[in-house]
């Protein structure tokens, strides 16, 4: 009997380790797919050449802002374009071009708050939402600080100088992104005429 009580003691305990591990190895293969699910959200949303939003992060985000906007509130929808950039690809190489384009994006991060969002959304073109204004000027000066930025720090890197051109629109409550892109984008193009980091807005 002695024998018997103890083998089954035994078997509960050993049971009991077991199942306390198969716990353990349970929230740790829980806690892996965790970490993998958050790491694939962020491959999916950052584009990999910048480190910025991409394109559909971008409009994501842009659209959720609209969303939560109350009547009163505005931001600004800013494109901007690469000024002769072919030119540098033609006469440098693309890596040289790619280096060009993240100089651009760290230029760019470095000028707008941490309420802000900016986007490569591909080749040479980005994007910014600057929240909480509707002052066209405000757009302006961050654009012209971009420019200036880029141009002293490429001198400093030994690089190839380039300006970005812009184009604005004004968000508001309601507003569509797709409609605001292209009227953004009309203005850009008005911006692009003189290919050296020109402003323009709806």
């Amino acid at each position: 009997m002695i024998l018997v009580y103890g083998l089954s003691r035994v078997r509960k305990e050993w049971n009991t380790r077991e199942l306390q591990q198969a716990y353990v190895e349970l929230g740790q293969t829980q806690k892996r797919l965790e970490i993998a699910l958050k790491a694939a959200q962020k491959a999916a949303a950052i584009d990999d050449l910048t480190g910025t939003m991409n394109f559909k992060s971008f409009r994501q985000n842009v659209t959720e802002q609209i969303q939560n906007m109350q009547e009163t509130d505005a931001g600004i929808l800013i494109m901007l374009d690469g000024d002769h950039f072919k030119t540098i690809n033609d006469n440098y190489g693309h890596q040289v071009g790619d280096e060009v384009i993240k100089l651009a994006a760290q230029m760019i991060i470095g000028r707008i708050r941490t309420v802000d969002l900016a986007s490569r959304l591909h080749g040479d073109e980005f994007a910014i939402f600057i929240a909480n204004t509707q002052d066209y000027t405000v757009a302006q000066k961050i654009v012209g600080d971009i420019n200036a930025s880029l141009v002293s720090e490429s001198a400093r890197r030994h690089m190839p100088n380039i300006t970005l051109s812009a184009g604005a629109v004004i968000v508001r409550r309601g507003s569509n992104y797709t409609q605001l892109a292209k009227v953004a984008d009309a203005a850009l193009y008005e911006a692009k005429s003189s290919h050296d980091g020109g402003f323009a807005h709806a």
